[in-house]
């Protein structure tokens, strides 16, 4: 099992990330392509805030697995149902659609349907946050001058050079309406999120201009080399081997 209740442990006790680190590892574990492992990730976060024993997660687990194959007890929840447990609930769930644009489609399907299987009835989302006929293309341009700041026209022309469609997909399919949504993960969240889905995908150029960017988004540099780490370690759990060092900041 990659993630155990002392590996949880030490993540969730990182001092710069106490309200991140399931986030950062819920996105890392999605591009790393394993799914299976987020329903105990966020059962464990749900289980620490309403300090239930850890070592009932796997019963839990174990109920949501007899529900899918019978599809009776649906109701079922050991929780005592709040606001800051849907917000809990939404954020994995914005994490992961996060992931993507930048690991690949597929990868976010996989864990939001293992995210779903094992989530309460009453914290499933039930509406879309975005309106699709109205993108945010200053919104995304305004995100995107944010993270490359006086080198956003440079990037932007590489972009277009290498092929003028894939700025304007970049723009208008990922950036406006997708990352720079800050509804329900905020600017840092999704910095963070940004560093841990591009960390095991050995891709040092944009690694190193969204570790920038954070920092130049106003991410101290301590939260952002403290995300980097749990990422590297994350990955390296899954099995990832890089053919270059991991850039850093």
């Amino acid at each position: 099992m990659i993630l155990s209740p002392q590996r949880l442990h030490k993540l969730s006790a990182l001092p710069h990330l106490q309200s991140t680190w399931y986030l950062i590892t819920a996105a890392t574990l999605t591009v790393c392509n394993k799914p299976e492992q987020i329903p105990y990730l966020y059962h464990y976060v749900l289980h620490q805030n309403q300090n239930l024993p850890i070592g009932s997660i796997n019963n839990v687990l174990s109920e949501f697995e007899s529900i899918q194959a019978t599809g009776e007890n649906r109701n079922f929840s050991p929780y005592r149902t709040n606001t800051q447990l849907f917000q809990i609930s939404e954020k994995f769930r914005e994490t992961i659609l996060k992931t993507a644009p930048l690991s690949g489609l597929p990868h976010a399907i996989n864990s939001l349907t293992l995210l779903r299987n094992v989530t309460p009835n009453d914290l499933l989302s039930r509406k879309a946050n975005r309106n699709l006929m109205q993108p945010e293309y200053e919104r995304g341009q305004n995100y995107w001058n944010s993270v490359y700041t006086k080198i956003s026209n440079r990037i932007t022309s590489q972009l277009s050079s290498a092929y003028p469609d894939l700025w304007t997909y970049t723009l208008e399919n990922v950036y406006a309406p997708l990352l720079s949504y800050m509804g329900i993960l905020n600017k840092e969240e999704t910095s963070l999120i940004i560093i841990a889905s591009l960390i095991p995908q050995d891709v040092n150029p944009q690694l190193k201009g969204h570790l920038k960017g954070a920092v130049n988004g106003g991410v101290p540099v301590e939260t952002v080399r403290e995300a980097r780490q749990l990422a590297i370690e994350v990955a390296q759990w899954c099995g990832i081997e890089w053919k270059e060092s991991v850039a850093t900041i």
